[in-house]
Parts: structure tokens; C-alpha cells; sequence
């Protein structure tokens, strides 16, 4: 957790508090409409890397450090039965595959000790209906 208060210490003062609302909403909020759309695109996956991926297009064009990618994927789960943050470049993987296999125009970038950044063109999104 301590990368967590790093993360949102790190923040302009201004801004720690919006920061540290947007990590809880993104393990918190069970996202209905968001797992309907992915489903609705025939992307199967479980609910912790949906709340990885609902977290990285929330910031869409931003690095997410590891440790909120972790928050995100364990919802209400005690911390104390997190998995160590080290999973999240397996689940990264599994989530770059996944993407690839249904031919969507996004791409999930790396850049070791920053984080993930969800890129994908203009006007994409997750929550339109597929075609």
C-alpha cells in the first residue's frame, strides 16, 4: 500500500485528493456498463484485469504505476491478500493478448519503473457499442 501514498503524495497538493478518489473509484465501482461492453466485443476476461483495463482507459494516454494497477485489479479484496504488485506485467501480458486476439486498435505501452499507458486513436472507446 505504501506505493499508493507514494503515488498520491507525488501529486500537486491541488490534486491528492481527486488522485487518491480516482484510485478508490477504480476498485471500488463495480463498472456493470463498462464489463457489458467488453463482453458485448466478445472480450472475455476476468473481473480483476477488466478493472486493470477500465483503470488504464480511464487514464488513456497516462502512465499508471503498477501499484494503483494492482489496487485496481483486487476491488475490495483485504490488502492483506493481495498478490505481490510483480503480477501485473503477467497480467499486463495476458491483457496485451487478449486485445490482440480481437484485432482492437489499442496497444497497452510499457516503460520500466513508470507504468502502463493505454493508447488507442481518436474517438475509440470501450463503452461504444462493437459494430
Amino acid at each position: 500500500m505504501s506505493g499508493l501514498v507514494r503515488q498520491v503524495r507525488a501529486q500537486p497538493k491541488a490534486d491528492q485528493l481527486d488522485h487518491a478518489l480516482e484510485i478508490l473509484r477504480a476498485f471500488l465501482d463495480p463498472l456493470p456498463e463498462f464489463y457489458d461492453r467488453l463482453a458485448d466485443r466478445g472480450l472475455h476476461m476476468s473481473a480483476s484485469d477488466a478493472r486493470i483495463l477500465n483503470l488504464l482507459d480511464r487514464r488513456r494516454g497516462a502512465f499508471v504505476d503498477p501499484e494503483a494497477l494492482l489496487a485496481a485489479a483486487m476491488g475490495a479484496r483485504p490488502v492483506e491478500t493481495w498478490p505481490d504488485v510483480g503480477t501485473i506485467p503477467t497480467r499486463i501480458s495476458a491483457l496485451r493478448g487478449i486485445l490482440r486476439r480481437a484485432r482492437l486498435p489499442v496497444q497497452i505501452v510499457s516503460w520500466r519503473g513508470v507504468g502502463y499507458r493505454l493508447e488507442a486513436p481518436c474517438g475509440f472507446s470501450f463503452q461504444d457499442r462493437a459494430r
